[in-house]
């Protein structure tokens, strides 16, 4: 609890991806932040559930600031020009967050512009239950069953573990000050997680090989965690399938405006 209520984080928005991917075709829009998807831009789903959740406090986004200045309009959202890639707007986010009045972040939430579905409630709920385990760096995953059971057919990225197979979420929170340290180390994982050869070396040929067999439990994978990074990481089970729903293919689209339109205002 802090003096004025329950406990709280900050949160930066990442927003400067240019729309050069999949999505190009959908959409005239400069960055994909802007892409239409139910009638506003997509990015406006981000400010909306962050500025009405509860457990949300200060909040910094990385993108085009002369594009997103209108959105901001009412608000206090800074918006500070990209620098990189995903890791170094993280990175510039909570920097800035830690030059704002009320001091140095704690735990920050990190949301991409894409995640349309995501309620007030689901972060609220998502920051309790990372408040609650307590650690430095919190990745929500959703399972199979918990995906296809609202979205049934949807086509997501899903890993097998003991315990299930699972969908990574697209929010998480980490603790700036923690991912300061372990940047460089991060930042060797993301350039070789293409590259199976480079990702073993990293993490260790061994833990990468019961990775992939599905042999490794969610407990084996904090322990490694914690080795590898001299940090407490968690895996989050989450019941809410909306985080898993981002926006980054022209099927995505079309799932998402075919349930906002039948789910309503």
């Amino acid at each position: 609890m802090t003096k004025n209520g329950p406990a709280r984080v900050d949160a930066v928005i990442i927003a400067g991806a240019h729309n050069e991917g999949k999505l190009k075709d959908t959409s005239p829009a400069k960055w994909e932040a802007l892409i239409e998807v139910g009638g506003k831009p997509l990015v406006q789903y981000s400010i909306d559930f962050l500025l009405a959740a509860k457990s949300i406090a200060r909040i910094v986004m990385v993108g085009p600031k002369p594009e997103l200045a209108g959105l901001l309009a009412g608000t206090d959202i800074e918006v500070i020009p990209p620098t990189g890639d995903m890791l170094d707007n993280v990175l510039v986010g909570c920097r800035r967050l830690a030059e704002l009045p009320g001091g140095k972040p704690g735990l920050v939430m990190v949301t991409p512009a894409d995640l349309p579905l995501v309620t007030p409630g689901i972060v609220d709920g998502l920051v309790k239950v990372c408040l609650e385990r307590g650690g430095d760096l919190f990745y929500p995953v959703a399972s199979r069953e918990t995906m296809e059971s609202k979205f049934p057919g949807t086509k997501r990225t899903y890993g097998t573990l003991r315990e299930g197979t699972f969908t990574g979420g697209n929010l998480f929170l980490v603790d700036a000050a923690v991912l300061e340290r372990v940047a460089p180390q991060a930042r060797s994982l993301i350039e070789g997680r293409k590259d199976s050869l480079k990702m073993a070396r990293a993490l260790g040929f061994s833990f990468v090989l019961r990775l992939l067999l599905g042999r490794l439990s969610v407990a084996a994978l904090e322990r490694h965690i914690q080795k590898t990074f001299g940090c407490v990481g968690r895996a989050i089970f989450v019941p809410w399938p909306e985080i898993g729903i981002d926006i980054d293919k022209p099927e995505d689209v079309e799932l998402v405006e075919a349930y906002l339109a039948k789910r309503g205002p």
